[in-house]
């Protein structure tokens, strides 16, 4: 009984150290949600299915081992993806926003203590996008977090947890298309970063082995 105790613990171990080694350096998927704060559409687009106060659901992926594309310090933190699974997808309306995985152009930059001012900034973009359901085209998928303080971050590297949002004194998603004529201006409300699978599963393994032996 002592013995199997003992494998389930270092098989939770595993699971942890696992875990850590992916967020070192590896794919990074944030699960986000959020609330629709203002809808413009000319044309009728978005066929009036979304509406001030909806809410939407998604994720965003991307390489934290991409390297830094502006490495000055004039310009810095500025990492590009064109391979699936990077990108964005989101649902809200009914509608999905997501990046074309046959032609990734997805944008991740983080900008710490930018001068003058010493301000930070989170902020993402796909410029190649799917068309929705009923054949819009989507320009743009973008979600910026500013911080004037310069506390939110400590450094221009890609982050391999999520951010936090209470960090940030601006927040705001824009989904925009069809020669400029709709826009969705959002804020998101919850991000928070997704296990990998194999870690999930050590994680359940680990646990289910305890519990039997309880």
């Amino acid at each position: 009984m002592k013995a199997e105790k003992i494998i389930a613990i270092v098989a939770v171990m595993l699971g942890l150290v696992l875990y850590s080694s992916l967020a070192e350096g590896a794919l990074i998927t944030i699960q986000i949600e959020g609330v629709v704060d203002n809808v413009m559409d000319v044309g009728n687009y978005l066929e009036g299915k979304i509406k001030v106060g909806d809410t939407f659901t998604g994720s965003y992926t991307y390489d934290s081992d991409t390297p830094d594309s502006s490495p000055l310090d004039l310009v810095q933190g500025n990492y590009w993806h064109y391979n699936p699974p990077a990108g964005i997808s989101l649902n809200v309306g009914g509608f999905d926003f997501k990046t074309d995985p046959a032609n990734v152009e997805f944008h991740v930059a983080i900008r710490n203590d930018i001068q003058p001012g010493g301000s930070d900034i989170y902020a993402l973009g796909s410029s190649n996008n799917l068309l929705l359901s009923n054949g819009t085209s989507v320009e743009g998928i973008t979600w910026q977090l500013y911080d004037p303080t310069g506390n939110a971050l400590s450094s221009d590297a890609l982050p391999t947890t999520a951010p936090v949002l209470e960090d940030w004194q601006s927040n705001v998603l824009h989904i925009y298309g069809y020669k400029d004529r709709f826009h969705i201006y959002a804020t998101v409300t919850s991000a928070q970063i997704i296990p990998e699978p194999a870690t999930i599963l050590m994680l359940g393994f680990g646990c289910l082995l305890l519990r039997k032996i309880r």
